[in-house]
């Protein structure tokens, strides 16, 4: 045994400089996009992120959607949109709207630095993109985001934007705590 001690040492340690990559948790199956998960993750801008809120009734804190978003999402990042661009289509207006991830609030799952999103016809924020296009590029948000798995296979994301203030960012830190008191 003592001939084969340094042998099988040496055989570990070739084994362990050989994996350079960190161990990552095992991949779950994506969720399909349905039932509950698209009011989570709706694609809508609060009307409060872009200035429209006039009565000010938006309080993030005693916001039960938020606390549920944040348990849920993948990740809650701030962003800061890169592009907003319009396709006019047969079925409506679409728009792809580029973020970049700013730093990240929750979760961890993050979508990367820079990810692309997708806003169609059938989304509650549509009409803000037709109406502040590119007055929203540049424009810095919380997005409560969520990775699906489409009919075909291919992956989507879906998102919901909030204003990026510090009641917003407080709120997220008390979802968080309370999600793990659970």
């Amino acid at each position: 045994m003592r001939r084969f001690l340094p042998v099988l040492m040496t055989l570990a340690l070739a084994a362990f400089a050989c994996n350079d990559k960190p161990p990552q948790a095992p991949q779950k199956p994506l969720p399909t996009y349905s039932g509950r998960q698209t009011e989570l993750f709706d694609d809508g801008v609060e009307p409060a992120a872009v200035g429209l809120d006039m009565d000010k009734s938006y309080h993030p804190r005693s916001d039960s959607l938020l606390r549920e978003r944040t348990e849920t999402a993948d990740a809650v990042i701030r962003v800061r949109l890169s592009t907003v661009t319009g396709k006019a289509e047969d079925t409506g207006n679409t728009y792809d709207i580029g973020m970049r991830t700013i730093e990240k609030l929750a979760g961890d799952r993050p979508p990367g630095e820079t990810f692309t999103v997708r806003v169609d016809k059938g989304s509650p924020s549509v009409g803000i993109f037709k109406s502040f296009e590119g007055r929203l590029v540049g424009k810095e948000f919380i997005a409560f985001v969520r990775t699906f798995v489409r009919p075909d296979g291919d992956k989507e994301i879906h998102f919901h934007l909030a204003p990026d203030t510090k009641d917003v960012r407080i709120a997220v830190t008390d979802a968080v705590t309370l999600g793990t008191l659970k």
